[in-house]
């Protein structure tokens, strides 16, 4: 009884103390205020960063009848289903949910539907304390008002911060030496050059004052109405009555900066990819196009804004935009030739370049292939005659695959391709160029070469001065983790280095330079300091083995040649993948971990009789982040999976070359330091990560050049080569190709 009645004591109490403190009929309305703010905060925010070109005005109204309408409807809606339920109170409830809902529109919904909801508990909160402050309930007040201001201070800070760098890489300490540096001026200083700048267009723009009236030189407008013949109705009227014009006259307009004198000079195009067709992306190359002008290269920066989607956009655009390069080719090849012109015999139209950024690094190579193509490979009432002499092609960060020529990839010839890309993209979040590079062929010799090069600490927009350090827009911008990012100038100071180098070694001939894409360690001095890697290959490389010749895991791509395996877990040939997908082609795939004193695994490729070898041996090699189970056990059995250490290693084996006298062994790091799949965190919420992005990293190459004379080994008496791995205890590696190529 003394229970009982003690508890019921307790229970009167606790009633008595909650009908002190409990919200009334303010504090709902408080909360409904809350919710209402939270709307038109979205609402507000979204019109703001919506970039229509209507205006802002036009923006936020559009944005605000939105909100308006929809709030209402899916209260109704939820109103009706409540009421059905007799559950909960209804319209309020319809409203939060409503304003949930909106908040989950401006966002994917994986993060939008749970960010609203926090969103909304703590201006609801607020908006309820406000309530019962005019109602001059203090204790609930008080606790409410700490409770909302400290929520929507956190908000704010979590917000506006920079993230996170917990999770920044760390590499291990690396034994390989460096190799000597380049001995040659840093190709991102600038030149002796003085620099002139002139924008040519159309004319007659009413988005950009630029390509207007005031135009240096006038430009005809083009045809493209073939490529979107679907594209009719209200969409079409829509765009056109934005722009001022339809697809049937696209206007060629672009700015120019150009060294000042006689020439000729090598002319050099590049072309900006996706953005906020409103906030215009072409004069975000300046940087570019100081520096190069400066060293005696014509670089135009070409406008396609208005083939960037805008609200409403067309399929095909992506074609269109590698067509459009080369027909502002053929303007300054007309130009070379008209007197008067300010570029009349200034321009050396046989040493061209071709560069684009994001989409615009998938046009060139659409453009280098239409520019060996007689007919549009969708449609051949549109007709190609070009056949420009396109010496060299730059691609940043570029997509792939988004435009694919009758359904397949581009495959280029005979023209040098660089490609470079960070590993803290967010929006590319994949080395797509490094798919386009394999798909570059050499059909016999010449001066060519293709490379790349992969830059931790690199994001996607700051290669474009407009852009910046958020890849995914301004609202969902919020929640990338940008402290990572490498400072905005020292990521152009990259982007200016090797894109300046490599136009050198390719217009210009200066082979000199040709080392820093062969190994990025020759110009570690020009460059910031973070990490990187690099591929290279060029028309003397012959291949032993790409893996995709056949199914069968003892042959090489060299006829007559066979492969052999020891000790290893994981031995087999598979798609080499991305984040997300794959390369579309296969790698082998080695993995080992040897206990002590176990026999030593090992992967030998035994050459055919009469193979006369270059005198380097290159293999392009990537480390994976899989773990290699203990032989005998699956992968879910091996305990070493877990790993704490937050310091990534290198990877080291043997190289063993075998010829019938003997055998030479060196180590890997002799030559070049393996590095570990760079890690990156994206996002401030890992599941975000998860969600979004997958994998925290991915196989990326890295080219090692063995010459045979370091092995005192003639390259006519070499029979086989073997890979030990001796040296590092559990690794899982890829290799795409193992062959020779001269020094």
């Amino acid at each position: 009884m003394r229970i009982k009645e003690r508890w019921r004591g307790v229970r009167d109490w606790c009633g008595r103390a909650w009908d002190k403190i409990r919200p009334g009929p303010e504090a709902r309305t408080g909360a409904n205020w809350g919710a209402i703010a939270v709307a038109l905060w979205i609402a507000i925010g979204g019109g703001i960063y919506l970039q229509s070109g209507f205006g802002l005005s036009i923006d936020i109204g559009f944005a605000l009848t939105v909100a308006a309408i929809g709030v209402p409807l899916v209260m109704l809606a939820v109103w009706l289903i409540l009421t059905l339920l007799r559950k909960l109170p209804r319209w309020f409830s319809g409203l939060l949910i409503g304003v949930c809902l909106l908040v989950g529109l401006a966002f994917p919904p994986q993060l939008g539907i749970p960010f609203g909801a926090i969103l909304l508990l703590t201006e609801c909160t607020l908006g309820a304390a406000i309530a019962l402050l005019l109602a001059r309930k203090k204790i609930v007040t008080a606790v409410f008002l700490t409770v909302a201001l400290a929520a929507n201070i956190a908000i704010y800070v979590f917000l506006s911060g920079a993230g996170t760098d917990k999770d920044v890489l760390r590499i291990g300490q690396v034994s390989s030496p460096d190799p000597r540096p380049l001995a040659v001026p840093d190709p991102s200083q600038p030149g002796t050059d003085p620099v002139l700048t002139t924008f040519y267009g159309a004319g007659s723009d009413i988005r950009r004052p630029e390509y207007g009236k005031s135009v240096a030189i006038k430009t005809k407008t083009i045809d493209a109405s073939l490529f979107f013949k679907d594209f009719k109705g209200w969409k079409e009227k829509l765009r056109r009555r934005y722009w001022g014009f339809g697809f049937d006259k696209l206007p060629l307009n672009a700015r120019v900066w150009y060294p000042r004198g006689d020439g000729p000079f090598p002319l050099v195009l590049i072309v900006h990819g996706n953005h906020d067709a409103a906030d215009f992306s072409d004069p975000g190359y300046e940087y570019l196009g100081q520096l190069l002008a400066s060293r005696g290269f014509i670089l135009a920066s070409i406008d396609e804004n208005f083939l960037n989607g805008w609200i409403v956009g067309p399929e095909k655009e992506q074609a269109v935009r590698g067509w459009m390069l080369l027909e502002h080719l053929k303007l300054w090849r007309e130009w070379n030739e008209t007197p008067g012109n300010i570029f009349y015999h200034k321009v050396d139209v046989k040493t061209v370049a071709l560069m684009g950024h994001s989409r615009g690094g998938e046009a060139v190579a659409t453009a280098a292939l239409f520019n060996t193509l007689s007919y549009y490979p969708e449609d051949a009432n549109i007709r190609f005659d070009y056949h420009y002499p396109i010496k060299a092609l730059v691609a940043i960060a570029p997509v792939d695959g988004q435009y694919k020529p009758a359904g397949g990839y581009r495959f280029i010839k005979d023209v040098s391709y660089f490609t470079m890309q960070g590993a803290n993209d967010s929006d590319v979040s994949s080395f797509n160029g490094s798919r386009q590079w394999d798909h570059v062929q050499y059909t016999g010799g010449g001066d060519f070469f293709k490379a790349e090069l992969y830059i931790y600490g690199a994001n996607h927009g700051q290669f474009n001065t407009r852009w910046g350090r958020s890849d995914v827009g301004h609202l969902l911008g919020w929640f990338l983790n940008t402290k990572p990012l490498l400072d905005p100038e020292e990521q152009r100071r990259i982007a200016k280095t090797y894109i300046s180098g490599f136009l050198e070694a390719t217009l210009r001939g200066r082979d000199e330079y040709r080392p820093m894409f062969r190994d990025y360690r020759t110009a570690r001095a020009w460059l910031p300091k973070t990490y990187y890697m690099s591929r290279y290959q060029d028309p003397s490389f012959q291949a032993v083995a790409n893996f995709g010749e056949d199914p069968d895991l003892t042959t090489t791509t060299l006829p007559g040649g066979s492969i052999r395996a020891e000790n290893l877990s994981i031995w087999k040939e598979a798609r080499i993948p991305y984040r997300q997908n794959d390369r579309g082609y296969n790698g082998v795939f080695l993995g080992w971990n040897r206990a002590p004193n176990a026999p030593v695994p090992a992967y030998t490729l035994m050459l055919p009789d009469g193979f006369h070898p270059a005198p380097v041996l290159t293999l392009s090699i990537a480390v994976t982040d899989q773990k290699a189970p203990l032989p005998g056990k699956k992968d879910d059995d091996d305990k070493s999976k877990k790993d704490d250490n937050k310091v990534a290693e290198v990877t080291d084996f043997g190289v063993e070359l075998q010829t019938a006298s003997g055998a030479v062994e060196l180590p890997l790091s002799q030559f070049g330091a393996l590095l570990p799949p760079f890690k990156a965190r994206f996002t401030k919420f890992q599941f975000m990560d998860n969600v979004a992005y997958e994998k925290s990293s991915e196989p990326v190459f890295q080219t090692f050049e063995l010459p045979l004379a370091a092995f005192h080994v003639e390259g006519a008496k070499l029979r086989a080569i073997r890979l030990k791995f001796d040296r590092t205890p559990m690794r899982v590696i890829i290799l795409s190709q193992v062959g020779f190529e001269n020094e």
